[in-house]
């Protein structure tokens, strides 16, 4: 097994089945969030962030997903009403290897209205709430994150922080050994949870799913202040990227993202860039709007998704993504 769970596409294509690479399969169970308890109800199992959607069958709180393509971030969407909420899993990041024995979290009602009132929040069916592991870069929880350093988007209600026991504590204005924050009224779509220009701390979270009347957990890593790479170079750090994460193997002779995105990326650093550059001049790379580039975009989660079967780039703080978006930054020299 080879899966990271976060602390949680190069052309544009028409996809309409798995990348060259191989189809994965990753299993497990359906447990209350609290408790890390097998749920004793049938549970209901989707997917965010794969497309077309993979194939999934159940058995009580048990599952199996199967045709994941191989580099792929994705959320599972677990709900076993009407004890527990519909809950977006924290991040799940496959590579090249079968994911067995997942314990996917779904969050009980119960606890939902325990927190609203504790919080003295009445929540609305039109948004989510997004519960947020802060962790060190080790993935243990991390104490002491103060509120102001966790920037969320306008109208969203939150940081609120929990005890150990997952309780409320209305009046702390950090986290607690838990790690654990919670947001009320997060607007549906998809986000990822950043920090103040000035502060100390910088935080890195994937971009993830959220849902009206929904539950999603995440996870973020707080750090110092975040520094970008520099003078970066293509042949020696872009270009390894695209075999690494898994583009190659996609845009290549026999794969569906050189047939139907018309992208090649198998002859080499001096034919990519090409490519790149040439084929679509301000479209692949975005000189004027860096972050708009589609080497950047495609690969991502976004609302409303496009036609990339999976998601690469986990978020805005992806190494790699980053690596990239200072390239073209720099002119996307060919260097």
């Amino acid at each position: 097994m080879r899966a990271i769970v976060f602390l949680v596409l190069v052309a544009a294509c028409d996809f309409e089945t798995a990348p060259q690479g191989g189809a994965l399969r990753v299993s497990g169970e359906v447990v209350d969030f609290e408790t890390n308890a097998t749920i004793t109800s049938t549970a209901s199992i989707s997917s965010s962030g794969l497309n077309p959607p993979p194939k999934i069958t159940t058995q009580g709180a048990t599952f199996t997903i199967d045709g994941i393509p191989e580099n792929s971030a994705f959320q599972v969407l677990a709900s076993s009403p009407p004890t527990h909420r519909a809950t977006f899993s924290d991040t799940i990041v496959v590579t090249d290897s079968d994911v067995d024995d997942l314990k996917v979290p779904a969050v009980s009602e119960a606890l939902l209205v325990e927190l609203a009132t504790a919080f003295g929040v009445t929540p609305t069916a039109a948004n989510g709430v997004l519960f947020v592991k802060l962790v060190d870069e080790n993935g243990d929880a991390k104490s002491n994150v103060l509120a102001g350093s966790v920037l969320a988007p306008g109208g969203v209600i939150g940081p609120k922080f929990l005890a150990l026991d997952f309780s409320a504590m209305p009046a702390a204005t950090a986290s607690s050994p838990s790690g654990w924050a919670v947001f009320f009224e997060v607007p549906p779509g998809v986000i990822t949870l950043g920090s103040p220009l000035q502060s100390p701390v910088s935080l890195s979270m994937p971009t993830t799913a959220i849902n009206a009347s929904t539950v999603t957990i995440a996870s973020a890593v707080v750090g110092g202040q975040l520094v970008l790479p520099t003078n970066v170079s293509f042949k020696t750090q872009i270009f390894p990227i695209f075999t690494a994460r898994g583009c190659v193997a996609c845009h290549t002779g026999g794969g569906i993202g050189k047939d139907l995105g018309g992208l090649h990326l198998d002859g080499g650093s001096n034919l990519a860039y090409r490519e790149l550059i040439e084929e679509r001049p301000g479209i692949r790379v975005n000189l004027t709007m860096p972050e708009r580039s589609l080497v950047l975009t495609n690969p991502s989660r976004e609302d409303p998704p496009d036609a990339h079967p999976n998601v690469t780039w986990t978020g805005p703080t992806d190494p790699d993504y980053l690596k990239i978006l200072v390239w073209i930054r720099e002119g996307a020299l060919d260097n």
